[in-house]
């Protein structure tokens, strides 16, 4: 028997579609690729793959820290795989309306933007990072040219468009000024090492008065490691649960060690700044960015339903039901 296939109308930002796979079947309606055991879904006679899918799948479990002998109810597996789905539909409409406008992302383009990304790594540091996502060099690459291909698009057809008024922007402050409060910031240095070993030697190494900023520069693998370990200034909440103790530490005091999933770190913080409430010139650029943002989102919204209008989309049912 054929795989039955479903052709059904997504919903992006903002929803997360479930309930297409409750959408009506259809068969033998002539799209190439369609009785392809390897096919889970076609956006505009374009296939996504089975395979593509499950890779997919692992890295979006990844990030959401689930790990491989997690119990997962069947309802998250169904949650986890059409999320994923959804976005790979998306990317693929997007990478196609982007080759519609005649709009690239150059080699000059691409080789300028993976630098920035790399820079502050070590070598070694930068290759953990990859092998600690579980992705290669090639595929991390092609992530990243995908990102710059569709943020151009976006920011041609819809961004350029959309602006945001300083009496508008007056006004959000003065109807929500309880918003605009600077938390508790800490500013902080920091190492980060694969083993515990390690960072047991570097904490005894900083009781021996070892400068932490040269230990950093040496040791860590850290995107701030240039600058010795320097983070500037965070706020509580901006980083990853993990690190809310720094938040507890006093002045010149050295954390002890917290590990993460991305490897093993020490902080010491070097100064601290009280919350405290914000004036208009201090939140005039918070604000413009939640509105701009928010008109972003609006009109990208309303142009993506258009495209996906516009779009034939099948999704083969019984395959995606085979991916755990």
């Amino acid at each position: 028997m054929n795989p039955k296939t479903i052709k059904t109308k997504f919903i992006f930002p903002g929803i997360i579609l479930i309930g297409f796979l409750c959408a009506c079947s259809i068969e033998n309606s002539g799209v190439e690729g369609e009785n392809d055991p390897d096919v889970v879904a076609i956006v505009n006679g374009e296939k996504i793959l089975k395979q593509s899918l499950a890779e997919e799948l692992r890295w979006t479990k990844r990030k959401y820290r689930i790990k491989k002998n997690d119990f997962l109810q069947p309802e998250e597996i169904v949650w986890l795989k059409t999320n994923t789905l959804n976005e790979m539909v998306r990317t693929v409409m997007l990478r196609q309306e982007a080759e519609r406008q005649g709009i690239s992302v150059g080699k000059s383009e691409l080789k300028a933007h993976l630098k920035k990304v790399k820079q502050g790594y070590h070598e070694d540091g930068f290759q953990r990072a990859l092998e600690v996502e579980e992705i290669s060099r090639e595929q991390w690459q092609e992530k990243i040219r995908t990102n710059l291909l569709i943020g151009k698009v976006i920011n041609e057809v819809v961004n350029k468009k959309i602006s945001v008024g300083e009496e508008e922007l007056l006004r959000y402050f003065e109807n929500h000024g309880e918003e605009f409060r600077k938390g508790e910031q800490v500013h902080a240095l920091h190492i980060v090492v694969e083993t515990e070993d390690e960072a047991r030697e570097i904490l005894k190494l900083i009781r021996k008065r070892k400068s932490f900023s040269e230990l950093a520069e040496k040791r860590s693998l850290g995107v701030e490691a240039s600058k010795g370990g320097d983070m500037g200034y965070f706020e509580a909440g901006n980083m990853p649960e993990e690190f809310d103790q720094v938040f507890k530490l006093e002045v010149n005091k050295v954390s002890e060690i917290i590990r993460t999933p991305y490897g093993v770190h020490v902080f010491k913080v070097v100064d601290k700044k009280p919350a405290r409430k914000m004036n208009f010139a201090e939140s005039r650029k918070k604000i413009f960015v939640k509105l701009l943002q928010k008109a972003q989102e609006k009109a990208f919204n309303e142009w993506l339903i258009k495209i996906k209008n516009n779009s034939n989309i099948i999704i083969k049912y019984e395959i995606l039901e085979q991916i755990h």
